[in-house]
């Protein structure tokens, strides 16, 4: 079990391209390149190597920029550390993508209004969805849900909840 974030442009019919030309703006300026890995995804790699936050590796991914379809990203193992959610909401906020928490509470996390709720597929429930101005404000909206995904964790792990 891990805690992921996945982050995407929606659309009202459904999962749109990401900005590719705000993504390719970030990745410059943070000296940041989309790379393949071993396990078929692609992860951020810089002139010191493998994109870390706090001296700890990621495993962010990111669509390739020049791949055709729709560029989508997101993150197996979020620790949310200040470091990490300020990357986070830096990327979404360029690549005009929502960050989806499939752990729920919220669900949809949407920074610097780049979704208005009539860009949002019919059926999206607005209590679902946290509207935030700044990486604090991800962070903050995460950790609810990362305390209770712990939880929930540490009862499967003992043999005393669902998984």
């Amino acid at each position: 079990m891990a805690f992921s974030l996945t982050f995407i442009r929606l659309s009202r019919d459904g999962v749109e391209d990401a900005d590719r030309a705000g993504l390719e703006m970030l990745l410059q300026q943070r000296e940041l390149e989309v790379a393949p890995s071993s396990d078929d995804t692609h992860h951020l790699v810089g002139v010191a190597g493998p994109l870390s936050f706090d001296g700890h590796w990621s495993d962010l991914h990111l669509d390739p920029l020049d791949k055709e379809g729709v560029v989508s990203g997101g993150i197996w193992h979020a620790t949310l550390s200040k470091e990490e959610c300020a990357f986070i909401y830096d990327l979404c906020v360029a690549g005009r993508m929502i960050i989806m928490n499939p752990q729920g509470d919220p669900l949809f996390i949407v920074p610097e209004q780049n979704h208005l709720p009539t860009d949002l597929p019919e059926g999206v429930d607005l209590a679902d969805i946290a509207w935030i101005t700044n990486p604090t404000e991800l962070a903050q909206v995460l950790s609810g849900g990362f305390a209770a995904f712990a939880e929930l964790k540490n009862r499967v792990m003992d043999g005393t909840g669902d998984a």
